[in-house]
């Protein structure tokens, strides 16, 4: 008799101790829960602008060589004046050229080798048989020159397929 009771004792014990390290654990959670990440400070010689063309986020150290810069996502081009408490401010903005000069649909039947009365389809293999003519990476092995033309025909064979994909013609 005394032993089983010596057990359930014991039993009773480990259950209550468990118990206290399970709510131990959670209140150290909580803890680490509440307390601040601590905030990453950028050195003060750098900052982040916007283009004004496309929001691509620029980040550049003070101080700058020149005051142009240069978007990398649409290539736009602007002129940056910095002031006597070193904030930035875009004063000038020239945008790409347009693709080109694509200004019509029939600039796009012309750039991919097609008439306008043509189907869907036919619009499709063209442009892919364009892009596999053209592809730079297909033209590589021929030198920098060639390849150069190849990616600006690539560029213009893509901007008129989009052009046509706009208008619901593809």
């Amino acid at each position: 008799m005394m032993t089983k009771i010596a057990l359930f004792a014991s039993l009773i014990l480990n259950i209550i101790l468990v118990g206290l390290l399970v709510c131990n654990a959670r209140k150290t959670r909580r803890k680490h829960q509440n307390q601040k990440q601590p905030t990453l400070r950028t050195p003060a010689n750098v900052r982040t602008i916007s283009c004004p063309s496309c929001a691509q986020h620029i980040k550049f150290t003070l101080p700058i060589e020149g005051n142009k810069a240069r978007c990398r996502k649409c290539h736009a081009q602007f002129k940056l004046d910095i002031d006597e408490h070193r904030n930035v401010y875009i004063t000038e903005i020239k945008l790409p050229e347009d693709e080109q000069h694509i200004k019509s649909l029939a600039d796009c039947y012309l750039i991919l080798g097609l008439t306008a009365e043509a189907l869907p389809i036919d619009i499709k293999a063209a442009y892919k048989k364009k892009i596999s003519e053209y592809h730079p990476d297909r033209v590589g092995v021929f030198g920098a020159k060639i390849k150069q033309l190849a990616e600006e025909e690539t560029r213009q064979i893509n901007a008129a397929y989009a052009i046509l994909q706009e208008q619901g013609m593809v």
